[in-house]
């Protein structure tokens, strides 16, 4: 533990509150400052390093949910811990989506909250550990990133780190926009083909005739307007990557000729006699659901489970809205250098409205409203008005009302159903459930026992 610096900030307008909780820090030998608002506290973390942030709810003025946007906005390392003696089940999925680490009930349960405490001091102190991204990261060329904390966004990269060098074909999934393109990328540059081109093709731009030129390229006369030889994208891949985009679009016959090439590892340009050895890793996508694609026969059976060796799913961004405060951040932080501003910071309620809305287009449609809205806004933050008019008028959906109803952590006879609740909103991940309840994982597997919930 570094004793030298002050490691904790308790920010609380209720003085009773504040000074006992000091109090057991100073018999727990943490270096901890106060403050009785979110003006008092932004000021010390100007001058301070600050490890955690232990704050109240609902204060006068400025309110802790406020302050914890402001920190994952300027310092996301801090740790933020939420306390209320007011809260929903609502306000704690909004908080552990803006980046909070816990959201505990008053009255405090001592000895719980220093548990928690020093699990994060072990966090800090320890080594680092590695994350998913960190694998491939510097892999990957300039402009190319792979971002987000979700589970879903992080198996993605794990996965991608551990297949990247094994030359297996892979098959991706997802809708238009969620970043197939930038997954193959990944895997190509983590991969021993870096040193090789990754060549992409999108098989839906073309009619076959054409697409089977592209592919295989021809030879001088191989018909009437070939004057000059084609390199085809089998050749232009030889040692590298091949990104087969859409792959769901293409024909049947078509398909026959890629499995021909991927069961001999050659093939012949159109007009020439002469087989070539290819040697390129293929890496395929599509938006299709290709199940129904094999039922109907308007794609083969052998060339899918030639691809498929390794699924990929790009999850639809609806579906890991807590990465969209992390993806919109990194937009706006690249597109402002672009146009010479600086430090442009998202507004909470524009960020509650990026989070409130479906993206149909995914993350390229995120990209691209926020680049709109860094180049509309004035001076240095991204307000409403900056959004485009149809994601603004997106209106919140209501919460049922079991969810809306106020709910406390004083176990009495309500206890079971409150824990029900708690993770019917966590989709039963129960190490989250905890995190919303303020009690530890273990605390909450024995109230699942002893309430017979399975």
């Amino acid at each position: 533990m570094h004793d030298d610096r002050i490691r904790v900030l308790i920010v609380d307008d209720e003085e009773n509150c504040l000074r006992a909780i000091k109090d057991i820090f100073d018999i727990e030998n943490v270096p901890c400052i106060t403050a009785q608002n979110v003006n008092t506290a932004l000021n010390i973390l100007e001058h301070h390093e600050i490890d955690i942030v232990l704050t109240d709810v609902k204060m006068p003025g400025e309110s802790g949910m406020e302050l914890l946007y402001h920190i994952k906005q300027h310092s996301p390392h801090i740790y933020v811990i939420l306390m209320t003696g007011y809260g929903s089940i609502h306000d704690a999925v909004k908080a552990m989506k803006l980046g909070a680490y816990q959201y505990v009930m008053k009255p405090i349960i001592i000895q719980d909250l220093m548990q928690q405490i020093k699990e994060i001091f072990q966090k800090i102190d320890g080594p680092t550990p590695e994350t998913p991204f960190d694998s491939i990261a510097e892999s990957l060329p300039q402009g190319k990133i792979l971002l987000g904390k979700s589970d879903r966004i992080r198996n993605v990269a794990k996965l991608i780190s551990k297949i990247a060098n094994t030359d297996l074909p892979v098959l991706i999934l997802g809708e238009s926009g969620t970043g197939k393109e930038l997954a193959a990328t990944a895997i190509h540059y983590a991969s021993n083909r870096a040193d090789h081109s990754i060549v992409a093709l999108n098989c839906a731009a073309f009619p076959e005739s054409l697409l089977e030129s592209e592919l295989f390229g021809y030879a001088k006369g191989a018909f009437t307007d070939a004057r000059t030889p084609k390199t085809g994208k089998f050749d232009q891949a030889h040692g590298g990557t091949l990104f087969l985009d859409e792959i769901g679009d293409m024909r049947p016959t078509m398909q026959v000729k890629l499995l021909r090439v991927l069961e001999e590892k050659e093939f012949q340009p159109l007009g020439s006699n002469a087989p070539r050895n290819i040697d390129f890793r293929l890496i395929s996508a599509t938006n299709k659901d290709l199940s129904e694609a094999l039922k109907s026969g308007e794609f083969r059976n052998d060339l899918y489970y030639r691809l498929n060796a390794v699924t990929i799913t790009m999850p639809p961004l609806r579906e890991i809205p807590e990465d969209i405060p992390v993806l919109s951040s990194h937009f706006a932080k690249n597109f402002e250098q672009r146009i010479g501003k600086k430090k442009v910071q998202i507004h909470e309620k524009v960020m509650q409205v990026l989070m409130a809305y479906s993206w149909p287009g995914n993350v390229r449609e995120l990209a691209n409203c926020i680049r709109r809205a860094v180049a509309l806004c004035d001076g240095n933050e991204i307000r409403l008005a900056d959004l485009p008019s149809h994601i603004t008028s997106t209106q919140v959906e209501e919460q049922p009302e079991q969810v809306q109803a106020e709910t406390t952590l004083l176990l009495a006879d309500m206890e079971k159903n409150h824990i029900l609740q708690v993770l019917e909103m966590a989709d039963n991940n129960k190490s989250l459930a905890a995190n919303m309840l303020g009690i530890h994982r273990d605390t909450l597997l024995r109230k699942l026992k002893k309430f017979g919930i399975s």
